[in-house]
């Protein structure tokens, strides 16, 4: 059932004593953290009470939640929707993080490099870190020249490393 589940925020701590929630928002969607949205926190349905914007983030109140005490043990979980409730991306080439973290990762010669564990999101574009067994890391810019086939059905990403990238010591 978690598979189902995407993650669209994070509990990063607490404000005042109504049991108000700071939350950095994973998500490109301000319209998912709106008064009335249904999120999952560890497996119950909560809505928010109240929503406003931070210097830090956003601050949120769910339904449930009233004091600075049960909001405490909240503290870095997952706020989560239904992956059906993602929405549609305004790209043909545009993919959520979920669709690409776990994706094997093939070169031009079709050589498994490892798996995208991670995704870090810089201020020109997002980078793919790229695990395996054998190697260090592989950090691959998510760029039309170097990304080129991605499968989400099959989980696979074809790429072309860029020249002087070495990925074997």
């Amino acid at each position: 059932m978690d598979d189902d589940l995407v993650t669209v925020g994070i509990i990063r701590g607490v404000r005042g004593l109504r049991g108000q929630l700071r939350v950095e928002s994973l998500s490109d969607f301000p319209q998912r953290f709106l008064k009335g949205q249904s999120l999952q926190l560890n497996g119950l349905l909560r809505v928010i009470v109240n929503v406003s914007n931070d210097k830090k983030g956003l601050i949120v109140e769910l339904g449930g939640i009233d004091s600075r005490e049960a909001a405490e043990k909240y503290r870095g979980c997952e706020l989560k929707i239904d992956s059906q409730e993602s929405g549609n991306l305004n790209s043909e080439n545009s993919y959520f993080h979920h669709e690409i973290i776990g994706m094997v990762v093939l070169d031009e010669n079709n050589t498994e490099l490892g798996t995208v564990k991670e995704i870090i999101e810089t201020g020109a574009n997002d980078v793919y870190v790229v695990s395996n067994s054998i190697d260090k890391d592989i950090l691959i810019p998510a760029i039309s020249s170097v990304v080129g086939e991605v499968c989400v059905g099959s989980k696979t990403m074809k790429i072309t490393l860029p020249k002087g990238l070495n990925t074997r010591n």
